[in-house]
C-alpha cells in the first residue's frame, strides 16, 4: 500500500479533505505549489476548524501544518493562531522543533522547510524538482566511483523521481540544530549534516530491501527508530551508520512509535498496537477496544502516560506504560493526526477538524472555550 496522502493514506476521510480543495481551485489557472505562497486563509482566529496533519511544540509555543502549506501558530496554548508565512502551497504532514527557534516542516512534492524564527516564517530546503537531479546524480557518481552496489538505489530514486510523482516526505527527525533525516514513500529516505542546506539520499544506509514506505521517524529513549509499511521497524546502529530491521510479528502498516528507554511502542492498522520491552528484540501484541487505525501516538510525564488517536476520532489512554489502555472521553472526535503534550494536565490534539484541547489525567474533557474562561 502507497502512502501518498498522509501517515494513513488508508483513511478515505482524509482523501475526501484533498479532493474538496483542490475542487475549490479548478476554476483558476494552474500555479505550481512549489512556486506558490500558500493563501493567507487564516489570519488571528480562535478555535480553528482547518485540516491539519501534525501538530507539535516549540518552546512555548504551538505549531501545527497542513494543506496546501497551511503553518499556524499559537503562543497561547490554542486560544488564537497566527498564519505563518510558507512559500509553497504543497501538503504538510509532518513538523519537528530541535529548539524554540529553529524546524523543519515536510510534505508531498519532496518539500522540506525550514524556520529560525519559532515558525512565523519559512524558506524551502528541498523539492521534487531539486531532488529529481540531485539524488541520481549522487548515486550515478557512487557508481562511477567503482561503487556497484549504488546502482540499485538509483534505479529506485530514478523511478521515485521520474515525471509527475509527488514523492511525500511523511517524517522528520533532527538530533541537532545540524543532523536530520526525513523518511516517506517507497523507501525514501534522506540526511544532512549541514542543517538541511544540503540533503543527500540514504537508501543504503537502512535494511529496506524493498523500498516500502516509511511513516514516521522518531527517538525513543537513546535510539532513532523508523516504522513503516508490512510491520517494518527499523533502529539506528550507530557503529554501521545504518538502521537496522526489528523483527516485528505483523505485517500491516505501523503509523506511528513512541515510548522511552523502558518501552517502545508501535501502532498501525486497524487498532493495532504491539509493545516490546526490550528495544525490538521481543513483542506482545496489546489488546485495545479500538477497530480503525492508530495514527498518533506520545507519551506523558516521562512515559509514565501514553496516549493513542485513531482516525476514528478514539483517544486511548495507559497508565501503565502502554501495558493496557482504556478510551477516554473527548471533547471534539475526529479523524486524529498528532498529539502536542502542553503539561501534566493537558493534551492538544490536531486532526482533519482542526484542534482541540483534553485534559485527561482528571478523567473530562475540556473545549477551548471552558480553558480560556
Amino acid at each position: 500500500m502507497n502512502n501518498l496522502w498522509s501517515r494513513f493514506a488508508t483513511s478515505t476521510i482524509a482523501l475526501l479533505v484533498a479532493i474538496s480543495v483542490q475542487a475549490q481551485t479548478d476554476s483558476k489557472a494552474f500555479q505550481d505549489p512549489l512556486d506558490t505562497p500558500a493563501v493567507e486563509q487564516f489570519g488571528f482566529r480562535g478555535r480553528t476548524s482547518q485540516p491539519l496533519m501534525a501538530i507539535t511544540n516549540a518552546g512555548t509555543r504551538v505549531v501545527a501544518v497542513g494543506l496546501r502549506g497551511l503553518i499556524i501558530i499559537s503562543d497561547d496554548q490554542g486560544r488564537s493562531w497566527h498564519q505563518a508565512r510558507v512559500p509553497v502551497q504543497t501538503d504538510l504532514v509532518a513538523v519537528q522543533f530541535v529548539s524554540p527557534e529553529q524546524g523543519w516542516a515536510t510534505g508531498h512534492d519532496a518539500v522540506i522547510l525550514h524556520t529560525e524564527d519559532g515558525g512565523r516564517t519559512w524558506k524551502k530546503q528541498l523539492d521534487n524538482r531539486v531532488a529529481a537531479v540531485a539524488f541520481p546524480a549522487y548515486y550515478r557518481n557512487r557508481i562511477a566511483s567503482g561503487d556497484a552496489s549504488a546502482a540499485v538505489f538509483l534505479k529506485e530514486i530514478e523511478l521515485n523521481t521520474q515525471g509527475d510523482t509527488s514523492l511525500p516526505f511523511l517524517s522528520v527527525h533532527f538530533t541537532d540544530l545540524q543532523h536530520g533525516i526525513a523518511v516517506g514513500s517507497f523507501g525514501m529516505i534522506v540526511s544532512t549534516d549541514d542543517g538541511g542546506k544540503h540533503w543527500i539520499p540514504w537508501m543504503d544506509h537502512i535494511d529496506n530491501k524493498g523500498f516500502l514506505n516509511l511513516n514516521v521517524i522518531k527517538k525513543i529513549g537513546d535510539n532513532l527508530v523508523i516504522a513503516g509499511e508490512q510491520g517494518g521497524v527499523y533502529r539506528y546502529d550507530g557503529a554501521r551508520r545504518s538502521f537496522v530491521a526489528v523483527s516485528a510479528p505483523y505485517k500491516g502498516s505501523f503509523f506511528d512509535v513512541t515510548g522511552t528507554g523502558n518501552f517502545l511502542l508501535a501502532v498501525g492498522l486497524r487498532g493495532t498496537v504491539f509493545r516490546s520491552p526490550d528495544g525490538g528484540a521481543t513483542w506482545q501484541h496489546v489488546d485495545t477496544p479500538v477497530k480503525d487505525s492508530f495514527t498518533t501516538a506520545a507519551t506523558v510525564d516521562g512515559g509514565a502516560m501514553v496516549i493513542l488517536g485513531s482516525s476514528g476520532g478514539a483517544l486511548l489512554v495507559s497508565r501503565d506504560q502502554g501495558v493496557t489502555f482504556q478510551a477516554e472521553a473527548v471533547s471534539h472526535p475526529m479523524p486524529f493526526t498528532g498529539i502536542d503534550v502542553l503539561g501534566a494536565q493537558r493534551l492538544m490534539l490536531a486532526g482533519l477538524q482542526g484542534v482541540n484541547l483534553e485534559q485527561v489525567l482528571t478523567g473530562r474533557s475540556a473545549t477551548f472555550n471552558e480553558v480560556s474562561k
